[in-house]
């Protein structure tokens, strides 16, 4: 039960929220949808990123994704309603990449129709990954604090600006193949033996922020691209994440570690339903910063 009767938190899985989280800031997580082969598995909940990382480099399988449905946001809605909360907040990934956006704003206006009294506000991340489940945790941080849910919208508006995604991939098939190659489509048959460094832009699209050559020059690429974020910051989030990756994002945090920005850097494996795009071999880092 919601005995202080507080807004609470919506989001997807694509998010990568650790349960611990999850469970102490009351979020809510409702997984996408995962087809390998023709069988469907819950993002998160059923479906092992490690053997769906062996599995896309060792066969040649079937793997596709889906938004969570409009009615399964909508019985999420009902059920926090039951438990006392009058207000939802429910933070997406971004709408260029995926069709959850719009099945929960589907949703949303469905139970304003039915419930005049309650109130839920969609709200476009217009990223993905870590730094989509940073923009959930700040929001449900300052809910407990008291702020309103005008307010917590408001802040979310400036904070995604502040909230960022830079990851190298090995290969830009996947990206291309499921159409969420965005501003990288230049790349792809590229010739020349090069590993793109990405990030999701300020418009929630797919973008290359740099070409490397040799691997040993990635790890400083991805700092040098994150550094220029931190002049100035008081507050600084991060969170390293790989897709049949580990040493190279140990690697990884150890430099930012080294860095001394912030004494907490998880590494956290890339969520399936993330890696089904952008293949095996991923690597980088998610911030937020104040």
């Amino acid at each position: 039960m919601n005995q202080l009767n507080l807004p609470v938190v919506v989001t997807d899985s694509a998010s990568q929220l650790v349960q611990n989280e999850v469970n102490h800031l009351n979020i809510k997580v409702i997984p996408l949808e995962i087809s390998i082969n023709g069988k469907v598995y819950l993002d998160g909940v059923d479906i092992n990123p490690d053997d769906l990382y062996t599995k896309m480099r060792a066969e040649k399988i079937e793997v596709k994704t889906s938004a969570p449905s409009v009615g399964r946001f909508y019985q999420t809605f009902l059920e926090i309603f039951k438990q006392g909360s009058d207000e939802i907040l429910c933070i997406t990934l971004s709408d260029k990449l995926s069709s959850t956006y719009n099945s929960a704003l589907i949703a949303a206006n469905m139970i304003s129709t039915k419930f005049v009294e309650k109130k839920v506000v969609v709200f476009n991340s217009l990223t993905a990954a870590v730094a989509q489940g940073f923009l959930a945790i700040e929001a449900a941080n300052h809910l407990l604090l008291g702020k309103s849910l005008d307010a917590v919208i408001q802040f979310l508006t400036m904070a995604r600006q502040r909230t960022g995604l830079i990851a190298a991939v090995e290969s830009l098939k996947y990206l291309a193949q499921g159409g969420r190659i965005g501003k990288a489509s230049y790349l792809v048959g590229n010739t020349l033996k090069i590993m793109p460094i990405l990030t999701v832009n300020k418009e929630g699209i797919v973008s290359p922020v740099a070409k490397v050559r040799k691997k040993e020059t990635i790890v400083p690429s991805i700092l040098s691209i994150f550094m220029p974020h931190l002049k100035g910051s008081k507050k600084v989030r991060l969170s390293v994440m790989h897709a049949d990756k580990m040493e190279e994002a140990k690697s990884l945090q150890k430099a930012l570690t080294g860095l001394e920005v912030t004494k907490d850097i998880p590494i956290e494996p890339f969520t399936p339903v993330m890696g089904v795009h952008t293949g095996p071999g991923l690597y980088g880092l998610g911030y937020y910063y104040e």
